[in-house]
């Protein structure tokens, strides 16, 4: 099947373009804010630079940033015949949300779940390390339980750097030991490894209080940094989203 799978969130804009047998993925940075037209524009000419077929069959979005969604609608409303499909918890996604307000959910979080289920099956745990870390526990029977948000890498070097008269902006980079010799690998060293601790502690305490153990799915733009400091990961996918929105399209499409 020929799709065209769309995360918006918030630092970029993933836009993955399957066939049956391979995945070319866009990035697009989320700010600023364009007009329809110039996404339209560097979406053509993306296309026309891979070789990518422009008519698809189908076309579905997730998106965190409600701005951006209808001028990323409008942008690829040529690539298909059919009306792009908007991501909401309301649709099969193969999940049963076992939360209160499953709306306030984002969307980037759901298409996530719906892929580590498909790619790697129940119970799993599915950790982000985007604009902000995020955690999903997914129990047997493919139960969403809950999870836990906390600030990505890069609002906490922000944060220090903004709310700190001394503090300086840095680049974070892999910190060689836990004790930092200089401000600057303090700094890194307090975030990777202040990262990786409590993503282990929140995994944790849920499989106490869940007395199930969790498969460990990772993805995000700021994986790779924190990976090599995690324990126990099973499985690293950088395309989850893009995999999970084109698992639900799939449900939806054998209605």
């Amino acid at each position: 099947m020929k799709l065209v799978t769309i995360d918006i969130g918030n630092s970029s804009i993933n836009i993955g373009f399957f066939t049956e047998k391979s995945l070319v993925i866009q990035k697009i940075k989320t700010i600023p804010l364009l007009p329809f037209s110039d996404y339209a524009g560097m979406i053509n000419e993306f296309m026309k630079k891979e070789n990518i077929d422009k008519m698809s069959e189908g076309i579905i979005i997730s998106s965190v940033v409600q701005g951006h969604t209808d001028a990323i609608k409008k942008a690829c409303s040529t690539l298909s015949k059919k009306e792009p499909m908007v991501l909401t918890h309301k649709m099969k996604t193969g999940i049963d949300f076992q939360i209160e307000e499953p709306e306030k959910l984002g969307t980037d979080r759901i298409a996530a779940a719906a892929g580590a289920c498909d790619l790697f099956g129940a119970p799993v745990a599915v950790i982000d390390f985007g604009t902000a870390t995020t955690l999903n526990f997914i129990g047997s029977g493919n139960k969403y339980k809950g999870g836990a948000i906390m600030p990505g890498l890069e609002l906490m070097r922000k944060s220090l750097f903004s709310d700190t008269a001394q503090l300086p902006d840095v680049t974070i980079s892999k910190p060689m030991s836990p004790l930092g010799k200089d401000t600057v690998e303090c700094i890194c060293s307090g975030i990777v490894y202040g990262t990786a601790g409590a993503v282990e502690r929140i995994i944790s305490e849920t499989e106490k209080l869940e007395a199930e153990s969790f498969k460990i799915v990772v993805t995000g733009g700021n994986a790779d940094l924190i990976v090599p400091f995690l324990r126990k990961v099973d499985h690293s996918e950088p395309a989850l989203v893009l995999k999970g929105l084109r698992f639900i399209y799939s449900l939806f499409d054998s209605q």
